[in-house]
């Protein structure tokens, strides 16, 4: 009498060698898939600050074009300049606007008289200005050049996670009222 065994099934030896290649697996994509989420994280962080970032620049930069009357450091004598740290204007209703940078490291917007304690900060807190910069030429009546303002930015954003990137921005306005 001969008995046949057939087997079937894994052997217990087979099922803890694919039980440790799975968790092997899985340990390396969860791991991947922390760091995706961590990157997301640090974008979504970066993207929110460099729009507010944006705005306040292009902000700037249109009331800019707008106004007349430029002065770096609110002295008149010498309409162009090369570097000032302030720059004040009259905007297109008239009244005249302040830009500077704030003690805390933001941009400080002032309509009117003009005071650290009255100015209205145009970054977010998480941005540090390290300076800010403007430079204005064809400003003068005798001249054959149409006023412009040149502005440059340079500080730093630290993300949610503590990472900071250094940033240096340049733009500029060129007045749009006609004075050539």
């Amino acid at each position: 009498m001969s008995t046949n065994k057939t087997q079937r099934g894994y052997t217990l030896l087979e099922m803890i060698v694919s039980l440790g290649i799975f968790s092997l697996v899985m340990v390396v994509v969860t791991g991947a898939y922390l760091t995706l989420i961590s990157l997301d994280r640090q974008a979504r962080g970066n993207n929110q600050l460099v729009s507010s970032l944006s705005f306040a620049v292009e902000s700037m930069a249109r009331n800019m074009r707008t106004g007349t009357g430029y002065m770096c450091n609110g002295s008149s004598v010498v309409p162009n300049c090369d570097g000032g740290t302030s720059i004040t204007f009259v905007d297109s209703q008239g009244q005249t606007i302040t830009y500077f940078k704030r003690s805390d490291g933001t941009i400080g917007q002032c309509t009117g008289a003009c005071s650290e304690s009255r100015a209205v900060s145009l970054t977010d807190p998480l941005i540090t200005i390290q300076s800010l910069t403007f430079y204005v030429r064809g400003v003068g009546t005798a001249d054959i050049v149409q006023p412009q303002v040149i502005f440059v930015i340079k500080g730093s954003m630290k993300t949610d996670t503590n990472k900071t990137t250094d940033f240096t921005i340049q733009t500029g306005a060129t007045q749009r009222f006609i004075d050539i």
